[in-house]
């Protein structure tokens, strides 16, 4: 464990704070908090798990505007986080791979005939991350890529039917703070005992003694 462990940093930090979310198909934003526990195994590299929810509102989707009104979303993963520097200000690049619930959603219609298939449920997905450390707090931004959960909406415009599909992977972008894993204080030097004198010469001992 000594030697799977960051040299110059504290091993264990966890970073915790607010997040806004964004989905950029149908418009739809909120806010939500997230909680990152890690152990760094290096002073640039850092292993661990990354825990969001989050409420959407509003958006629509398609020319007639069908709108959602809430979307609850959750998400457990596990990550990794690689920093290229040792400085203060320090930039890095994460990845995460778990899965995403979708809790709830109210969907309503627009003004022609149409209908929506809602994915609510547990999808696999991924998120990479960019972002920088400035001391104790943390700004980054993550694309949520869900796979498997796209919002499909069937409409029947000018007597032929339409059928599109909106993903819900959505931005977060988010400002948190760090408590643990700061970088570890040196210790205080040794002093050397001092050099004991040297021994006189022979010859000065000798004529001493006469």
């Amino acid at each position: 464990m000594a030697h799977a462990q960051a040299e110059h940093y504290q091993p264990v930090r966890v970073d915790s704070g607010l997040s806004g979310t964004y989905t950029s198909a149908s418009g739809r934003g909120g806010f939500g908090a997230v909680v990152e526990p890690k152990f760094l195994i290096h002073d640039h590299v850092g292993v661990g798990a990354r825990f969001e929810g989050a409420v959407q509102f509003g958006g629509s989707f398609g020319s007639d505007e069908i709108s959602m009104s809430v979307a609850a979303l959750a998400s457990t993963l596990l990550k990794g986080e690689f920093y290229p520097t040792l400085g203060t200000a320090r930039p890095w690049v994460g990845f995460g791979v778990g899965m995403y619930d979708i809790i709830s959603q109210d969907v309503s219609t627009g003004t022609s005939m149409a209908s929506v298939d809602q994915k609510a449920g547990r999808y696999f997905g991924i998120a990479p991350q960019l972002g920088v450390d400035l001391g104790r707090l943390r700004l980054a931004a993550t694309y949520n890529m869900i796979l498997g959960a796209d919002i499909e909406v069937r409409q029947t415009v000018g007597g032929a039917p339409q059928s599109t599909s909106y993903s819900q992977s959505y931005f977060t972008f988010e400002m948190t703070f760090r408590f643990g894993g700061g970088r570890k204080s040196r210790p205080a030097p040794i002093e050397a005992p001092p050099a004991a004198p040297a021994p006189a010469p022979a010859s000065a001992r000798g004529a001493s003694t006469i």
